[in-house]
């Protein structure tokens, strides 16, 4: 599997669409294999869009993303796990462990994953009465 995230310093970017490097991970069974940094830096909306396609990614971490983006990034079959924060590998063993909606990760005013109710990400996804399930790695509709 390829995941990505956008990242500065040993972070996770804040914002996805004003990162300029973007780190690509391939695992198999949670495993890292590989880890390569990729310049983002002057792309526009579609070209960093086209990148993640043209990489083969399937999932992206990342802190906050516009609305356009992520639809762009969804509608390409790219899974988006937005809000998130934290130090790079920290944020890698979260996400391999299946603690990735545990404390510390999320932006400040997001909340995602188990116990996910009424609040931000809500009503700007439309998922009514959905969540993350961490165990199948997809949004429940």
């Amino acid at each position: 599997m390829k995941l990505a995230m956008p990242v500065w310093d040993d972070c996770i970017s804040t914002v996805l669409d004003f990162s300029d490097c973007l780190l690509v991970i391939d695992s198999e069974s949670g495993v890292i294999n590989n880890r390569s940094m990729v310049g983002f830096a002057g792309a526009t909306m579609v070209e960093k869009v086209a990148r993640l396609r043209g990489l083969d990614i399937q999932v992206l971490l990342c802190g906050a993303v516009s609305r356009p983006m992520e639809r762009m990034i969804m509608a390409s079959g790219i899974e988006v796990i937005p809000f998130l924060r934290g130090r790079v590998d920290d944020v890698l063993n979260a996400y391999f462990s299946g603690r990735l909606f545990g404390p510390g990760f999320m932006l400040p005013g997001c909340r995602r994953g188990p116990g996910f109710g009424k609040g931000m990400g809500r009503r700007r996804h439309g998922y009514g009465r959905s969540g993350w399930n961490n165990n199948r790695k997809e949004w429940n509709i």
